[in-house]
């Protein structure tokens, strides 16, 4: 069955979302910035994430219409990614991808949602890692374009403009991306379904009450007695769909830890050129997009909660070996290494999607995912703010092994429960 039209407008936007991810550490590093700058940048971004998160999640349930909240992602990081190239300051960078990662999610949470509303139940795991898969290949092209576009220009204009001009490349990248979502993205309309500026108006209305009426509701969400009824499970989500986000957090923190002071680890201990860390990341890419296939088939054979298990207990050793290579071992291990984290990452994310998916009330799915994908930014948040400051105080070592030590912690929390029916 071919892919819907719409796939490819995501994977052409994954390929300016792929450089960026290593363009703007690297960009943060060639301003003077350390492991523990770069590791709040990315946490800056995680906290953002979480708010963009809840915030289009929640507004995903309240509209049908998808292709206003694509094309802000697709047009709002294209805006985003042209002013980095104008940037020289390293303060300046936190606003700019807390702002490019809040625009992005309108169009992450959407994308999801176009996923499991075009086709039925029983596909869901087959469809998600299909489209991730077309993902991940643009993510790739993305670090594959970064690592030669960096290589061949920085020896004409010097490392600063080489990755400037990388920027404006993305930005174009990304703009001509929401051109061809503009015409392939289906919009379904249902009878009476509002028109653009009804959407608008609602939109508007919805931003004015959360900033009016936003306050009280996070107090009352995190009074003593409502967070003691959601850690207890005692939502609309259930126990079990909550359990399920206690070890997604603790997961996250733990990758986190490990690959926010990554790209410093490199470049700062190892001495590795700005193209060879845009390559190193295209083996763990690579990979990634094969592998949803063999997560795919892992998921109907063993479980949701095996297969999940199976990608902990994996980078458990990849973090160890991290560390490794931190105090002496052969660097040329990275290679392997992080293929192999590429592929455990497509266990995890198409997992734990799924599970989410299938837990989740049908009425609050958006709602779900949203709080899933605001979850994983908390978990960003705490363990990039701590991963840069372990880096920093006491070496590379202490954040890879500590992000090991957490995962293999985090292994019964996931195991629990049985495999949840289909």
């Amino acid at each position: 069955m071919s892919a819907p039209g719409w796939y490819w407008a995501f994977l052409a936007v994954n390929v300016a979302l792929g450089a960026f991810s290593q363009l703007l550490p690297l960009y943060a590093y060639f301003l003077g910035a350390g492991a523990g700058e770069v590791g709040l940048l990315a946490a800056v971004g995680s906290a953002t994430h979480i708010v963009a998160s809840l915030f289009w999640g929640k507004f995903a349930d309240l509209s049908a219409r998808r292709r206003p909240l694509v094309l802000l992602g697709f047009w709002g990081v294209a805006a985003c990614y042209a002013l980095l190239a104008f940037l020289a300051r390293r303060g300046a960078l936190f606003p700019l991808n807390a702002g490019a990662t809040f625009l992005w999610m309108a169009a992450g949470t959407a994308a999801t949602l176009l996923v499991l509303s075009a086709f039925p139940r029983e596909r869901w795991e087959r469809e998600i890692g299909r489209f991730n898969a077309f993902g991940g290949v643009g993510w790739t092209a993305g670090l594959i374009l970064g690592a030669v576009w960096t290589t061949l220009l920085a020896r004409f204009v010097g490392e600063g403009w080489g990755l400037r001009s990388l920027a404006l490349l993305l930005a174009l990248v990304a703009g001509l991306s929401g051109l061809l979502a503009l015409r392939s993205l289906p919009e379904p309309r249902a009878q009476g379904r509002a028109g653009f500026w009804d959407w608008t108006l609602g939109l508007g209305t919805y931003v004015v009450e959360r900033l009016r009426y936003g306050p009280t509701y996070l107090l009352e969400a995190l009074s003593p007695r409502q967070l003691l009824r959601f850690l207890q499970g005692r939502t609309a989500f259930g126990p079990e769909l909550v359990l399920c986000y206690y070890g997604e957090l603790l997961s996250f923190v733990g990758f986190a830890l490990v690959f926010a002071p990554f790209p410093v680890f490199l470049r700062q201990k190892l001495g590795w050129p700005n193209e060879l860390v845009f390559a190193l990341y295209v083996a763990h890419h690579a990979l990634g997009i094969f592998a949803y296939d063999w997560a795919r088939r892992a998921i109907a054979g063993w479980g949701h909660r095996p297969a999940l298990a199976f990608a902990l207990l994996v980078r458990v050793g990849i973090f160890a070996g991290f560390a490794a290579v931190g105090r002496g071992a052969t660097p040329w291990l990275l290679p392997l290494l992080f293929a192999l984290a590429g592929i455990t990452w497509s266990f995890f994310q198409l997992a734990t999607t799924a599970l989410v998916s299938r837990l989740a009330p049908a009425e609050l799915r958006g709602q779900s995912l949203g709080l899933y994908n605001a979850v994983a930014g908390l978990g960003n948040v705490i363990g990039a703010a701590l991963g840069g400051y372990l880096a920093d105080a006491f070496g590379y070592a202490a954040p890879f092994l500590s992000g090991a030590a957490l995962l293999f912690l985090t292994l019964p929390i996931f195991l629990v429960e049985g495999r949840p029916s289909p």
